[in-house]
């Protein structure tokens, strides 16, 4: 057991969780073939198979499972360690890590996060751009900053502002509308919908209830990428902090309040007295907060 690639635990959970290697390697912040590997490797080692590789994926075998529940309680024990670490950490500088969304960093946060850099030159910020739900609590980010209705329990923060949802569209296609027109005038337009990760959001529930299917011509999974669709000759939703922003566009109707949601920035409780992340999201928080009118669509 003194030649065991500890390592390797890393690797089979990012593998399961994911179920591929190129997720895996993505996660781990590594090549894809470091990981296939690894793998390789320790099953000709060990004279186990990790993983059945499956058209559909990577599954884990029985073998595997075992390994696993002993893998992710060591995970989970460090986890409690490193965050016990960072919580006493007092000084400000060294690496960052922050978790947010497209939509957020486009529209309102680079310019914080930048501002925060340039007073804080010796905290090194990584910024890690997705919709996933990263976990605070193993250390994969130490700051999130997302948009919420009711964050995580374990987690705490700061409520910095409501996040507002209206339909915008093209100037070439909403232009032989009426000056004060209703859902009832947009629905046959060319609708761009949400997918992917959006999928079951407010947004996405709103537009099943008002639009009709066959209106949905083009479906996106970020803001970000519906915005560009809708730009090219659409309407659909957007959050007021993007769309008002964006060339080409106009706000059709009032902000609807039942797609409405919040801004949050969350830590771990057992680091929250660490400097660099205190620090940072108080700093984040407080400009965030300055920008309540577009994000709300004031």
């Amino acid at each position: 057991m003194q030649s065991m690639d500890w390592d390797i635990f890393r690797y089979a959970i990012a593998v399961a969780d994911s179920g591929s290697a190129v997720a895996a390697a993505k996660r781990l912040g590594v090549n894809g073939s470091t990981v296939l590997r690894r793998i390789s490797k320790f099953e000709k080692d060990r004279g186990i198979r990790l993983f059945d590789r499956l058209p559909t994926g990577y599954t884990p075998t029985l073998e595997c499972e075992a390994i696993l529940k002993t893998a992710r309680e060591m995970q989970e024990s460090i986890s409690i360690v490193d965050l016990g670490i960072a919580g006493q950490d007092l000084r400000l500088e060294g690496q960052l890590s922050v978790t947010t969304t497209d939509t957020f960093l486009e529209s309102v946060l680079s310019d914080i996060i930048v501002n925060f850099s340039e007073e804080n030159p010796k905290i090194d910020i990584s910024i890690t751009v997705t919709n996933e739900r990263l976990s605070l609590t193993r250390r994969d980010v130490d700051v999130a900053i997302r948009a919420s209705t009711s964050p995580p329990e374990h987690l705490i923060g700061q409520r910095v502002s409501a996040v507002s949802f209206a339909i915008f569209g093209a100037n070439s296609t909403i232009r032989n509308l009426s000056p004060h027109p209703t859902i009832d005038d947009l629905k046959f337009l060319p609708w761009v919908g949400t997918g992917g990760s959006n999928s079951g959001s407010p947004v996405t529930k709103w537009l099943d209830h008002n639009i009709p299917a066959k209106s949905i011509k083009i479906t996106a999974d970020t803001f970000p990428g519906m915005r560009s669709c809708i730009q090219m000759g659409g309407i659909g939703v957007l959050p007021c902090c993007i769309g008002d922003q964006s060339k080409n566009l106009q706000r059709v109707l009032p902000a609807i309040k039942e797609m409405e949601t919040s801004l949050w920035v969350l830590v771990h409780p057992d680091v929250r007295r660490s400097a660099k992340i205190s620090t940072f999201s108080k700093f984040v928080a407080k400009r965030l907060r300055e920008k309540t009118t577009l994000l709300a669509c004031g």
